[in-house]
């Protein structure tokens, strides 16, 4: 017996009962684990976000390099990575700061804006309201005035508990703390170039540590499903970000010609909660429709609101299987449940990548179903005969 299989063989006896006990306090600690689990990811969080961000950046990084590795000459193929960790990392940066100089003021100003004249906008639509509900008017005979007033004290009692002293300082609160992590954003880029630079070494060395756990066959499969799962969650984040700009931009356009107030705003938060499927869309509409029936008024509201629908139906229907495509292959009750189980399971997070990870474990299923199969096929199927007999 070698001395790599003496490794594995006593870190396997160590690792069975160490892990049936961790199994076990996990199920008796379940929510402490968790904190755990966060506490850990808080301290790591350079190195989490790193990663993430060379996930992110791996597929124009790789196509540009491949670009290079195509031009002739002995240098480009010591260049063709540099190059293209350079170019990827200044577009980045580029778009970054095209964000943050052009997009973010707009929609800081229109939040500060709406947020100041919120007070103002609601009286006007409960004056507008009473008119509808009061005896002549168009809802008169609904008799909903009594109504009214209940909602209206909901409605005051919700905004004075969201607007308190507290939670003012819990938002400059936060606005200090993200003042302070941008440390951790500069060592996040660092750590992302040089997993990107230096790949083939660090997944030859988690090859290395997870051969001393793992068996050559069971690692290669890991390795397999690594891969495909890779796939599927770059192809789906890369494909609901450009699915959720398009949507904001023909809603923002949309906003404009309607002569809606705060339409880059408003485009722009329907093409976030629009990564949100099913849910994300029809809550987005609803806010944009109220936004529109406040500083509008009613027509102009329907009409917004049938301009969202159409949008949200050419975008379901036409855009999203053509970006996205067959990346997951779920069925609308499989994605429910990714986003119900994952979502409470870890929250937005959960919400927001419950999909793709439905889709790993569909495929997981699926090639243990269809090798089982296959085996057992293989059992009852008849033997052969030797054609040299």
């Amino acid at each position: 017996m070698s001395r790599k299989e003496r490794i594995r063989k006593w870190l396997w006896y160590f690792s069975f009962p160490a892990a049936t006990v961790l199994l076990f306090k996990l199920y008796d600690n379940f929510g402490q684990a968790l904190g755990w689990v966060g506490r850990l990811i808080d301290i790591l969080a350079p190195f989490v976000g790193g990663f993430v961000l060379a996930f992110l950046l791996y597929r124009p990084s790789h196509w540009i390099e491949e670009r290079f590795l195509h031009l002739k000459g002995k240098n480009w193929n010591k260049w063709a990575r540099p190059l293209a960790l350079l170019i990827t990392y200044l577009a980045f940066l580029s778009l970054l700061s095209l964000l943050f100089y052009l997009i973010i003021p707009v929609v800081v100003n229109s939040v500060t804006d709406l947020v100041e004249s919120f007070p103002d906008l609601l009286s006007d639509a409960q004056k507008r309201i009473e008119d509808w509900v009061a005896p002549g008017g168009p809802l008169g005979s609904l008799g909903l005035d009594k109504k009214l007033d209940d909602i209206n004290k909901g409605i005051a009692e919700a905004f004075n508990k969201l607007v308190t002293p507290k939670n003012v300082l819990t938002a400059i609160k936060g606005v200090g703390n993200v003042a302070s992590s941008l440390i951790n954003v500069v060592i996040s880029f660092v750590v992302s170039i040089y997993m990107l630079h230096g790949r083939e070494s660090l997944l030859h060395a988690v090859r290395n540590f997870a051969g001393l756990f793992i068996r050559r066959r069971p690692l290669a499969r890991l390795r397999h499903y690594a891969r495909r799962t890779g796939h599927i969650f770059s192809k789906y984040i890369y494909g609901a970000l450009l699915d959720g700009l398009i949507v904001g931009v023909a809603v923002s356009i949309s906003l404009l010609l309607f002569q809606v107030p705060y339409a880059i705003l408003l485009g722009m938060l329907l093409g976030l909660m629009n990564l949100i499927p099913y849910f994300g869309a029809i809550i987005g509409g609803v806010i944009i429709s109220f936004v529109a029936l406040l500083t509008n008024g009613l027509p102009i509201a329907i009409g917004v609101a049938i301009c969202v629908i159409v949008i949200q139906q050419i975008d379901a229907n036409i855009i999203q299987p053509r970006i996205i495509g067959d990346s997951m292959g779920l069925r609308p009750i499989y994605v429910l449940l990714g986003i119900t189980f994952f979502g409470g399971l870890l929250g937005f997070w959960g919400i927001l990548l419950g999909p793709p990870l439905m889709a790993v474990i569909q495929m997981i299923v699926r090639d243990v179903y269809s090798r089982r199969k296959k085996k057992k096929s293989e059992k009852t199927s008849p033997a052969q005969p030797d054609p040299n007999e």
